[in-house]
């Protein structure tokens, strides 16, 4: 309640954001929009399971036809990424859909051949913030406030060429914390890609070369990370193919990162011409409700980088995995095994990680609960003299709905277990309840951060492996197909490792988030 006090009462400092958050947060949800007769359906698939994790990484997209008589007609569906969105439904005849307030900008026929798509979000999000650091750094305590803007155009030339675009507006108020570059992107082109079926529009082979976005499997190693108030893009080309059964992609890309030391108006951001990232991976759809994923990625850096062990120099590293899921009734499962190898600095690479996620829902009582529980893996180094590199490196991931919503840890040197449970208490509201328990898996490597960065280590190993526990709260409310309000509050707890190397206060976050989508 104290923090919470804190975040209403402690001044902005600045009118900007005052009358931004007073204008986002009490923007009336469903004015003029019209209610999406199947988002009921959609929500009852995703309860239970964080927003980020919902979206496969297929490409590939249905073709809209009329709906059965006993089907939700179709209407608008807003995907975790944005570019697989799919309006062809709208050519079809009144009756055969579900109207919209968006459909004048959706699917526009330029001519016979030519479609233009316009759309966009907007999203803010006050976080107020304690003891980040677990009190080695001040202040202790910032309240800021979140708001970023998102619009794209999608024009296609039948399925043979299509070109898309999308530009950003990221932007972060009265932070006094240090800024971080997942916080501001001003006024850049996020996205833009050229999509091209070499072999004909009939056969789904497509080539996209350009700045895009990547989303793959569980998103536990490759992710746009849409929690952070910037999205992760590449630079670079894929080459995928997708039918009902099987889909496979090839990549080479580079990653942009926002270079803070540059200056925010220095555009368009670049990619890092040190590193680059490459891979193919596979999915086999063929056995209904389950899926079977296999993958190969690369990473290559000649950037002169720190490894786990003091020693720099180039990484080559190659991350060889696989992933099984599905469900059964209200039995939900999934799981993934990761092994990289290769070299660091002149240290062999290996090093492994590991997840399960698995629960059950029970459809017939009321709220529709779902209990679960998950286990998450990403090795340590034993032994920073011995030659060999172990501490997981875990790519471009979606930490966060894994690890915890206050961002304290990244999949490197760590075990970690969770137990959740999930509720509907009314149709258009999920929440979740989780406690999760952290350990060192090495006690001599260092504890990392969401973003991979070290924040202490015992190099004698006397600290121990026990680093805490973490609740997480959040109650997400579907207001209407477009708008959707997401609050939620995290505590963590620090254990022995936490309070032998350094201040050991306990750690808080709370946050309330608005977005609309069009």
């Amino acid at each position: 309640m104290v923090l919470l006090d804190r975040m209403v009462r402690r001044p902005t400092g600045g009118g900007l954001t005052r009358w931004l958050a007073i204008a986002l947060f009490t923007l009336p949800a469903h004015a003029a929009l019209a209610q999406n007769a199947g988002d009921d359906k959609r929500m009852q698939a995703e309860a239970g399971v964080p927003a980020e994790k919902i979206e496969s990484h297929k490409d590939a997209k249905p073709e809209g036809s009329p709906a059965a008589s006993d089907q939700p007609l179709p209407g608008p569906k807003y995907l975790g990424l944005r570019y697989n969105e799919d309006f062809s439904y709208l050519d079809g005849p009144d009756g055969s859909y579900q109207p919209d307030f968006f459909d004048p900008i959706k699917n526009i026929h330029l001519s016979d051949d030519l479609t233009l798509s316009v759309g966009g979000s907007v999203r803010g999000r006050l976080e107020a913030i304690t003891n980040p650091t677990f009190g080695s750094a001040e202040p202790a305590q910032d309240t800021y406030f979140l708001h970023r803007y998102f619009i794209h155009t999608d024009l296609r030339y039948r399925k043979l060429v299509r070109v898309y675009f999308e530009g950003v507006n990221a932007m972060i108020e009265d932070r006094d914390l240090p800024l971080l570059g997942i916080h501001e992107n001003r006024w850049d082109f996020h996205q833009l890609f050229l999509d091209v079926r070499p072999l004909g529009e009939n056969t789904p082979l497509t080539l996209r070369v350009g700045r895009q976005e990547l989303l793959y499997g569980a998103q536990r190693l490759i992710s746009p990370l849409d929690w952070a108030n910037t999205r992760r893009r590449f630079d670079g080309v894929k080459l995928f193919y997708s039918d009902k059964t099987f889909d496979l992609d090839v990549f080479y890309v580079r990653p942009i990162p926002i270079d803070l030391s540059e200056g925010l108006n220095r555009k368009p951001d670049e990619y890092r011409e040190e590193e680059h990232f490459y891979g193919i991976y596979g999915a086999y759809k063929g056995i209904p409700d389950h899926y079977v994923e296999l993958y190969l990625l690369g990473l290559h850096d000649t950037g002169d980088l720190r490894n786990a062990n003091g020693r720099i120099g180039d990484r080559t590293l190659l991350t060889a995995g696989g992933r099984v899921g599905g469900k059964s009734g209200g039995f939900d499962y999934d799981g993934e095994l990761m092994g990289q190898w290769g070299t660091f600095a002149g240290d062999t690479i290996r090093a492994w990680g590991a997840a399960v996620d698995a629960g059950y829902t029970f459809k017939e009582v009321s709220w529709k609960p779902r209990i679960g529980a998950g286990f998450d893996y990403g090795s340590g180094d034993d032994d920073p003299t011995d030659g060999a590199h172990e501490t997981f490196n875990q790519l471009f991931p979606l930490g966060h709905a894994y690890l915890g919503y206050l961002d304290l840890f990244a999949r490197q040197n760590v075990i970690a277990t969770n137990i959740n449970l999930t509720a509907k208490p009314h149709e258009k509201i999920v929440a979740k309840l989780e406690w999760m328990t952290f350990w060192n898996d090495s006690e001599k490597d260092a504890l990392y951060n969401a973003g991979g960065g070290i924040v202490r280590r015992d190099p004698t190993g006397r600290s121990g492996h026990d680093i805490g526990n973490e609740l997480d709260l959040t109650i997400k409310y579907q207001l209407d197909v477009h708008s959707s309000m997401l609050f939620g509050y995290s505590h963590f707890w620090g254990n022995n490792f936490i309070k032998t190397t350094g201040p050991s206060q306990d750690a808080d976050f709370i946050y309330v988030q608005y977005e609309l989508k069009f």
